[in-house]
């Protein structure tokens, strides 16, 4: 296995500002975007390498089922007819502000979901609070460990495991606020790549930082740098900060990166729906790692970001998920195109691009 999410799968409803009528039954949550941003460079077969978990309910969509089958992951999907799928409510106010809300309860995804063949992944995708993130890698770890010990003579298994598995964290939103702040530093000790998004990164640490202002981007990498340098950070630890039409960027030991969003002035209009984009940066962060394994720990980290900048690109191009369609002489084109050609474009592109700077 190359990557699985312990992020939820939910239905969602939008909302918007009269006349316009609500879109019902949209595939969404974390968890959804998370292996999207992987299954765009793994196509059929190694989609397979890519696992999840869903508690289905009595009311899940026979087409949501059928999309998702389409995609051929490894996705593990737990019955609960007791129930029904989890569901969430969202609006987009005048101002693009988005409100949220589940509507029924929800179903939360630890260790003991996971498959056998869950448990002998490269890498893993977390999205919850501090506390959860440190019990949720202990309890991974564990279930790992066990099973090695169980099966010492399973030479496949034994080879899976031997591996220390890559740790991709999201905060959860709610709890980026600066009484938080402690918790989140002892939880970078526990992964490889810790990613919130500027609006939590500045609500954690509680200050304001105005990228549309020279000194903003002064501010950032200032307190970037702040949070690797005293916050306990291991030197391969990464801080990448999701900056959204802005792009991200990648804080590690003694190096810091920009990167521009994949669409730009010049495409802007194809940007229909943020939602998702930034789980789906994390989920094309994790194959980035994966596919540069001989490069340098920080090279490695600078490089995922381009997968993750591409990926989230692909995300955003429509309400819900991009449209895979298969062809005999070009393979997966998801909304028409092949991820890696975009992917070689977008480094083509920035190959001018100063990454200390930002500007070309």
């Amino acid at each position: 296995m190359d990557l699985v999410t312990l992020a939820m799968f939910i239905i969602d409803e939008i909302h918007y500002q009269p006349p316009k009528q609500p879109d019902l039954n949209v595939m969404g949550g974390a968890g959804l975007y998370a292996v999207l941003g992987a299954r765009l460079f793994r196509p059929s077969p190694s989609s397979s390498k890519i696992g999840w978990v869903i508690h289905q309910g009595h009311d899940f969509p026979a087409h949501i089922k059928e999309t998702i089958d389409s995609w051929h992951t490894n996705c593990r999907f737990i019955d609960t007819p007791h129930r029904s799928t989890t569901r969430a409510w969202n609006r987009y106010e005048a101002d693009g502000y988005r409100s949220f809300k589940y509507l029924n309860d929800k179903v939360r995804i630890d260790e003991n979901s996971l498959t056998r063949e869950q448990l002998t992944s490269k890498a893993y995708h977390l999205l919850c609070s501090a506390s959860r993130c440190i019990s949720l890698v202990e309890g991974i770890n564990a279930k790992r460990k066990e099973l090695l010990e169980a099966n010492t003579t399973d030479g496949e298994l034994v080879e899976a495991l031997k591996h220390t598995p890559v740790f991709l964290w999201e905060p959860f939103p709610a709890h980026c606020k600066p009484s938080e702040l402690s918790g989140f530093l002892a939880a970078m000790k526990f992964v490889d790549v810790v990613s919130p998004n500027l609006d939590e990164f500045c609500s954690l640490l509680g200050v304001q930082i105005d990228l549309a202002q020279s000194y903003g981007w002064l501010s950032l990498r200032q307190r970037c740098k702040e949070i690797v340098e005293h916050g306990g950070m291991s030197s391969e630890t990464a801080l990448v900060v999701r900056l959204s039409e802005k792009g991200c960027c990648v804080a590690q030991s003694n190096r810091f990166l920009r990167l521009p969003a994949y669409h730009d002035q010049d495409t802007a209009s194809r940007v229909i729906d943020p939602t998702g984009g930034g789980n789906t940066f994390l989920g094309g962060f994790a194959i980035g790692m994966l596919q540069s394994a001989g490069s340098s720990r920080a090279a490695r980290i600078e490089e995922s970001a381009l997968y993750g900048t591409v990926a989230a690109s692909f995300a955003i191009e429509q309400l819900g998920v991009p449209t895979l369609k298969r062809s005999t002489s070009q393979g997966e084109l998801w909304n028409g195109e092949k991820a890696e050609l975009r992917l070689e474009e977008y480094r083509q592109r920035i190959a001018d691009f100063d990454g200390e700077a930002g500007r070309r």
